[in-house]
């Protein structure tokens, strides 16, 4: 078995470096994220993804640690960290082999169940990932096995706990083992009967404290930081909008049959008497199918999530087999099979076609991920490195191979290293987000903007606010979020002081001040920039109006629109807020010399202009000279 998986794991790399020209990399933007908490924590600056801001933003803290130990001889972390994960691959076909021969007591149940972890083609892309997957799903079946051979012991709750270090997931399998025992003290006979407490806490005592000691200082570290027990990435990625994702669990499942659909198939046979060997193999395995879409609102990832559960579908598959042989032998027909060793290769057969048929997808896979994360994330950090200056202050989106290879620091817009983003993120996409994002990248000020344009369109879009100056992009689109990305130079509207080349100090409906303006442009356009300030919430989005008007009063020139294109709508002010403002006005030729600008505020729904000292719009004379 671990023969073939290594003969797979080679093809699959064969495919990827063949199709990015030789450059090996990961299909996932997340691997550098881990690579960047390694280098900062090798180096001494501390559980960080920006040097010296301490942030629980790793999923997967020991994974995070082991690749930190790497980087105490290393900085090049890619090959090390591939060798990991391929190694934690090879290491959980091993296991799933032994922990089905221990419930089912048939090696070639237990040898079809290792086969099919070997060749799955999504653990063998997980494999090439440089990610924690393949150590989870190794640690997860190592404490299972042990804890369904001893109890809640002190090595298993040991295995337990360094499994939730690897995956915050694996608190619930801790959990659900727990309450198994519980169960199990529960119930004498089939009965319920009285604890004795003082014999519980001394059996489950050590056990739980060694659990404890392992998985609390991450958890206190996240606390210190955030004020919540668990990573940055999992408030930034929980879905909140919904209890159930029924879309999730169609994808999920879809994922596992896809996998191997004998095995699924065979799951259903194999779940009550696997039941019966190991509860917490069963609950582990349905548990986490039924909590993810409670989590997430949808597959991330080709559903690497729960890639850690193929191991236990082989291991109930197994189990499944063995009874379904078992059941036939006793029934007779088994000897009414013509050649049973021909029967079990024609089994060996079909469970092997069902992996097989499925591998030069993944393989392909694998490599298109690969190419897409080297052409945009790692060729924008690239660049970012070579045209920005060190102490630029970037807003990105990825922000793995950017945060790594640019060296520059990075505010997070999805959230994972930057929890101050959370309030934005759980806007809608859209303009909700965009706006809640302006206002709160406002409050730091990157100086330039990595990000994919549909993702932002509000955002990207306005040019008072972002200017792209660079593009990448790539020819293929199976994980990255859009085959094109951009660096926007920005300037933030929301500003924590204002200074205008000239004062206005104009009120309008005792909410919203004028504060003053900044006049330029040619004999083309007037280019105009508005100091706002709120001095009170207003419920209504007001249009800004710009008259260029002559001697007369009559409008030679204008613009209407709400403020910054809506980006920064009067609805979403806050007491204290200064908004600077920019507008373009095309100017006619030939403009008089006795000219003037009105500004005013106004409900596009029924045309009511605020007051203003006394009138309805504020008139700043000679601007246009």
């Amino acid at each position: 078995m671990l023969l073939i998986a290594a003969a797979a794991l080679g093809y699959f790399l064969r495919v990827e470096l063949a199709f990015t020209g030789g450059v090996l990399g990961s299909p996932l933007d997340d691997t550098w994220i881990h690579f960047q908490f390694a280098r900062n924590l090798s180096q001494g600056n501390g559980f960080s993804f920006n040097p010296g801001d301490p942030q629980p933003g790793s999923t997967a803290p020991l994974w995070t640690l082991l690749l930190a130990g790497v980087g105490l001889f290393t900085q090049e972390f890619m090959v090390p960290a591939l060798l990991l994960s391929a190694g934690f691959f090879l290491l959980t076909i091993g296991l799933t082999y032994g922990f089905t021969f221990r419930l089912a007591q048939n090696k070639f149940a237990a040898f079809l169940a290792g086969l099919g972890v070997a060749l799955s083609g999504r653990l063998l892309w997980a494999g090439l990932a440089g990610m924690e997957t393949t150590a989870f799903a190794a640690f997860s079946l190592a404490a299972v096995w042990l804890y369904t051979k001893q109890g809640l012991r002190p090595v298993p709750a040991l295995l337990f706990a360094l499994a939730s270090q690897i995956r915050p997931e694996g608190h619930l399998l801790f959990g659900l083992a727990a309450l198994d025992v519980l169960v199990q003290w529960l119930m004498v006979n089939h009965q319920w009967s009285m604890v004795n407490f003082k014999r519980l806490i001394a059996q489950f005592g050590p056990p739980l404290l060694i659990y404890a000691l392992v998985a609390a200082p991450y958890a206190l570290f996240s606390l210190d930081v955030t004020g919540k027990p668990l990573p940055n990435t999992f408030y930034a990625k929980a879905d909140t909008a919904q209890f159930f994702s029924w879309r999730t669990l169609r994808e999920t499942m879809a994922l596992h049959w896809q996998d191997n659909p004998v095995s699924l198939i065979l799951v259903l046979f194999g779940l009550l008497p696997a039941w019966r060997k190991s509860r917490l193999a069963v609950l582990w395995l349905v548990g986490l199918w039924l909590l993810t879409p409670v989590i997430v609102d949808q597959v991330w990832h080709h559903g690497r999530y729960t890639m850690p559960l193929i191991p236990f579908q082989m291991v109930v598959a197994g189990v499944g087999l063995a009874w379904l042989l078992q059941r036939l032998g006793n029934s007779g027909w088994r000897q009414k099979l013509p050649n049973y060793p021909i029967t079990q290769l024609l089994i060996l057969l079909i469970f092997t076609l069902a992996a097989l048929w499925q591998l030069p997808k993944w393989a392909d896979m694998l490599a298109t991920n690969t190419k897409e994360v080297q052409d945009i994330d790692v060729a924008l950090g690239l660049w970012l490195a070579e045209n920005t200056p060190p102490d630029a202050l970037i807003a990105v989106d990825d922000i793995g191979a950017i945060g790594f290879l640019s060296g520059r620091r990075i505010v997070d817009m999805n959230g994972l290293v930057s929890p101050e983003m959370w309030p934005a993120v759980r806007q809608p996409v859209g303009l909700p987000r965009d706006r809640a994002l302006t206002r709160l990248l406002s409050q730091s000020q990157p100086d330039y903007m990595a990000a994919f344009p549909l993702w932002h369109w509000e955002l990207t879009s306005n040019t008072a606010v972002s200017r792209p100056i660079h593009k990448v992009e790539t020819a293929t689109h199976t994980i990255i979020f859009q085959p094109e990305a951009f660096v926007y130079q920005t300037d933030w509207p929301y500003l924590a002081d204002a200074q205008p080349q000239e004062h206005v100090d104009a009120v309008f409906g005792e909410a919203i001040e004028l504060v003053g303006y900044d006049a330029g442009g040619d004999e083309a356009n007037l280019e105009l920039t508005l100091y706002w300030r709120s001095l009170a919430p207003v419920d209504a989005d007001y249009d800004v109006f710009i008259h260029v008007v002559d001697g007369d009063g009559n409008i030679l020139a204008q613009v209407d629109r709400q403020p910054l294109n809506s980006l920064a709508a009067t609805s979403v002010w806050q007491p204290g807020d200064i908004v600077r403002d920019r507008y373009t006005i095309p100017l006619p030729p030939d403009l008089p010399q006795d000219t003037a600008v009105r500004v005013g505020l106004y409900l596009r729904e029924t045309g009511v202009r605020l007051p203003v000292n006394g009138s309805d719009f504020v008139e700043m004379v000679g601007t246009t000279n």
